[in-house]
């Protein structure tokens, strides 16, 4: 009975989550992705140590790769989520680009965590095969 129970909550679990094992990402830029991850990486490092112009830049590299990100999805089709999340995505990357227009790094470093959690949501959506 308990093989049965957990067999059914593995099922469940799968036919719950959006199909990733159904798109090929392969033809996805790996270069940029590696380079948003990169600059998140750094975001909070730049944001906490008050280096606005680290910050500024970093925060660029993720916008231009989110927009990369959304227009290969709008492209490859079938995958709505994602598009909404690399939308979602850049509206947090201009959240910390105005902060620190401001000079608000607390404003920043918090639009920056939306960022990554945003970051995140899509990586456990879409997942390379390799």
């Amino acid at each position: 009975m308990r093989k049965w129970v957990m067999v059914a909550g593995i099922f469940a679990v799968m036919s719950a989550s959006p199909v990733f094992a159904g798109i090929d990402l392969s033809d996805f830029d790996d270069d940029t992705m590696r380079g948003m991850d990169d600059a998140n990486k750094d975001l909070g490092p730049a944001l906490g140590a008050g280096n606005a112009e680290a910050a500024l830049a970093d925060a660029q590299v993720m916008q231009d790769g989110l927009k990369v990100a959304e227009e290969y999805f709008v492209k490859k089709g079938g995958a709505d989520d994602a598009v909404k999340i690399a939308q979602q995505g850049e509206e947090w990357v201009a959240a910390v680009l105005a902060a620190l227009g401001k000079k608000d790094f607390d404003a920043a470093t918090t639009a920056a965590r939306e960022t990554a959690k945003n970051c995140r949501s899509c990586h456990d959506l879409y997942k390379p095969l390799k």
